[in-house]
C-alpha cells in the first residue's frame, strides 16, 4: 500500500472498507467482511466499485458526493456543457460486476444547471450508475437532487430493485432503464423531474417486451424545465412499443405543465400496463385537461386543480415524515 492509500485509511481521505480481492475504490481500503463502507465528503472524486463478492453491501449512509455535468454554469448554443473551466464529475458512483449488491444511502448534491435549455445542458450524467453484470441489485435510501439522470441501470443489470429513494430537481430521467431491464421501483419519491422513468432505447434495437417493471407505492411529480425553447416536461414514463410491460400499484403520478409533452408516450404507458390498482393521476394546473391527453386505465383515480395539489402535498409530506432514515441536505428542515 502506498502512502496515499495509507493516509486515506488513516482518515485524511474519506473512509472506504473494501472486501479482500475486490477492485480498489479510490481513497483507501480496509478489509471488513462482505461490506464496503463509504463515509465522508467525496466531492468531485469518482468512486468506481467492481467485482465484489455476490450479495455484498455498500454502506454509503454517511457519504456525500458532488455531481456536475457542465463545465460552465449556463450552457448555451454558443458555449455547450463540454466547454469551460469548471470541474465535472458526471458519474460520482459506478458499480460494475457486483451481483446481488445492496447499496444503502448516499447523498448526491448536483450542480447541473437548471435554467439553461435541455439540449445545451445535455452532457450525459447520472448520480449512480449500475452496470456490467450487477444483476439483482438493491439500491435503497439514496437522496439525490439537481442531477441530470438520478439512477441509471445499464447493460447486464437485470432484476434491479430501487427502494425508498428520494430524488428531486432532476433535469432528465429520475430513473433511466433504457436497456429495458426487469426491475422494481418501490416506495420512492421523485419530487420534480423532467422525465420520471425512461424505458426508451432510442435508436438501439432492444426488445423489452418479455420484461416487466413494477412501480409500487411510489410518488412521481413532473417539473417543467426549459427544453427546446419551451418550459415543459415529458411523461412520467418514457415508453416505446418495445418497452417492458408495467405493473403500477398504489402510486401517484402528478402532471405539472399544461403544455406537457409526451402524450404518445403516455398513451403507450397505459397500453403497456398489465396491472393497475389503487393509483392516482394528478393534473396539477388550474387549466383544463387537454382533450388530447390520454386518460389512464381503470385502477387510477383522476384529480385536478386544487384537489390534485392538496392530494400531492399530503402524500409528499407523509412520505418524508415516514422516511426519516433517508439523509437530508443541510437546507432541508424535514
Amino acid at each position: 500500500m502506498d502512502r496515499r492509500l495509507f493516509m486515506g485509511v488513516a482518515g485524511l481521505y474519506p473512509v472506504i472498507a473494501l472486501l479482500p480481492s475486490s477492485f480498489q475504490a479510490q481513497g483507501g481500503q480496509t478489509p471488513q467482511g462482505n461490506e464496503i463502507v463509504l463515509a465522508g465528503e467525496y466531492g468531485f472524486e469518482q468512486q468506481s466499485i467492481r467485482n465484489l463478492q455476490p450479495g455484498a453491501t455498500i454502506d454509503a449512509r454517511n457519504a456525500a458526493f458532488t455531481l456536475a455535468n457542465s463545465r460552465n454554469n449556463d450552457p448555451s448554443a454558443m458555449m455547450g456543457c463540454d466547454e469551460g473551466p469548471l470541474p465535472v464529475n458526471r458519474y460520482p458512483v459506478v458499480i460494475r460486476n457486483c451481483p446481488g449488491v445492496h447499496f444503502v444511502g448516499g447523498r448526491f448534491d448536483g450542480q447541473v444547471p437548471l435554467t439553461s435549455d435541455w439540449r445545451d445542458t445535455y452532457c450525459n450524467s447520472a448520480a449512480l450508475l449500475v452496470r456490467d453484470g450487477t444483476t439483482d441489485a438493491t439500491i435503497e435510501g439514496v437522496r439525490a437532487r439537481r442531477c441530470w439522470d438520478g439512477i441509471r441501470f445499464a447493460e447486464h443489470a437485470d432484476g434491479f430493485r430501487l427502494k425508498g429513494c428520494w430524488l428531486s430537481e432532476i433535469r432528465d430521467d429520475a430513473v433511466e432503464n433504457d436497456y429495458l431491464l426487469s426491475g422494481i421501483i418501490e416506495d420512492c419519491l421523485f419530487d420534480g423531474c423532467f422525465s420520471g422513468i425512461s424505458l426508451d432505447p432510442a435508436s438501439n434495437e432492444r426488445d423489452g417486451t418479455e420484461e416487466t417493471v413494477r412501480i409500487e407505492g411510489s410518488l412521481i411529480r413532473m417539473h417543467a424545465f426549459l427544453s427546446k425553447g419551451e418550459i415543459t416536461h415529458q411523461a412520467p414514463i418514457k415508453a416505446v412499443d418495445q418497452s417492458p410491460r408495467l405493473r403500477i400499484t398504489e402510486s401517484v403520478f402528478a402532471l405539472a405543465a399544461a403544455n406537457m409533452r409526451g402524450f404518445r408516450r403516455l398513451e403507450r404507458t397505459w397500453r403497456l400496463t398489465i396491472e393497475s390498482r389503487d393509483n392516482v393521476l394528478l393534473w396539477l394546473p388550474d387549466e383544463p385537461i387537454p382533450s388530447a391527453l390520454p386518460l389512464p386505465p381503470s385502477g387510477f383515480k383522476l384529480l385536478t386543480g386544487a384537489d390534485a395539489r392538496k392530494h400531492w402535498n399530503k402524500a409528499h409530506l407523509q412520505w418524508i415524515v415516514a422516511h426519516q432514515d433517508v439523509v437530508r441536505f443541510s437546507d432541508e428542515m424535514l
